[in-house]
């Protein structure tokens, strides 16, 4: 019964999205990793609090820190990477480049949910002595008290200067030893932060969707972050098909989009030039016979979606935001 009401939801939030006019989402392609996209509590950069009034977006610089009290943070790194701080975390930006993203986690909880790496891009995230970098899209989860990291999907190569591991989905380590890799309960490690995280993945595919309909259905030379002042955030869009996550969400193309309103059945799909990107790139692949998304979201429950009433609505802040939007938000550079 629990499950039939979060789908029911879970429909009901996906119609919502189609509803909402988002006429000035504004395609942008980030030049650096570190803009700080949500925060909830105490987050501060640099020692100084941050505060998202909708238009500005602060970057966390080469040499920051970005650090959480009883809140919780995510940043945006290469298009499709998310880095999300559970409370008491702090971390520190140590290159910004989309071809080499660095960030160190200094303490508490962080989790990685990477759901595209371009080619061109590389991302690591250093953990005490150790290095772990990024190989396939995937969620990783990193903490500094216990030393420890975790897969729950993907593969990374974690690294200590004297060894070197392959960390594949289900699997855990601890730095500072000799980086044996043992298998973990992915269910029972299911913390606040992982719950904190499939939470704005809901709320970020709704904002995917919105932006996804306003952009050319010809699709986009790149997958990029994408601004939509009617949810009053950065969500992402990859540049052809359609990009699955890790908590069982979709990120839709310019060019995938229409699925999401097509009836039961529907078949031919044929996407940018061929069809969705599946998990890992951008590359594109035939359908065949696609099921409509209004209802295949609606019955994919794997990441708990939220009630309705804990979602901020996307149409009440339209009309504050459309104003400033029309010229874009400050952050990306």
């Amino acid at each position: 019964m629990k499950q039939g009401v979060k789908a029911v939801v879970r429909a009901a939030a996906i119609l919502l999205a189609l509803a909402v006019p988002a006429c000035w989402a504004q395609a942008v392609i980030s030049a650096r990793s570190g803009l700080v996209n949500f925060v909830a509590g105490d987050v501060r950069l640099e020692d100084q609090p941050v505060k998202l009034d909708g238009a500005i977006f602060p970057n966390v610089k080469v040499g920051q820190t970005l650090s959480t009290g009883m809140g919780h943070a995510e940043v945006l790194l290469t298009p499709g990477v998310f880095l999300r701080l559970d409370r008491n975390t702090s971390f520190r930006m140590v290159s910004d480049k989309l071809t080499d993203t660095q960030v160190e986690i200094l303490r508490g909880s962080a989790m990685v949910e990477a759901d595209e790496m371009l080619k061109d891009n590389r991302i690591a995230v250093k953990l005490g002595d150790s290095d772990t970098l990024l190989v396939k899209t995937g969620l990783y989860h990193f903490n500094a008290e216990a030393g420890q990291i975790r897969t729950f999907t993907g593969k990374a190569q974690v690294s200590d200067g004297s060894n070197s591991t392959e960390l594949k989905g289900g699997r855990t380590l601890l730095v500072g030893s000799s980086l044996t890799a043992d298998k973990f309960n992915k269910n029972k490690s299911k913390d606040e932060l992982y719950a904190w995280s499939a939470q704005r993945d809901y709320l970020l595919e709704r904002a995917n969707i919105s932006s996804a309909r306003t952009q050319n259905s010809k699709g986009l030379s790149a997958s990029l972050w994408s601004w939509n002042p009617g949810f009053g955030m950065f969500t992402f869009l990859p540049s052809a098909g359609y990009v699955y996550s890790p908590f069982g969400m979709y990120w839709y193309s310019p060019a995938s989009v229409w699925i999401v309103s097509q009836p039961v059945g529907y078949g031919g799909y044929g996407g940018n030039g061929g069809g969705p990107a599946g998990n890992t790139s951008a590359s594109t692949s035939s359908v065949g016979n696609t099921s409509t998304r209004e209802s295949t979201l609606a019955t994919r429950s794997s990441a708990g979606s939220p009630a309705m009433g804990s979602s901020p609505s996307p149409s009440s802040g339209m009309g504050a935001a459309s104003a400033g939007a029309r010229s874009g938000p400050s952050g990306h550079r």
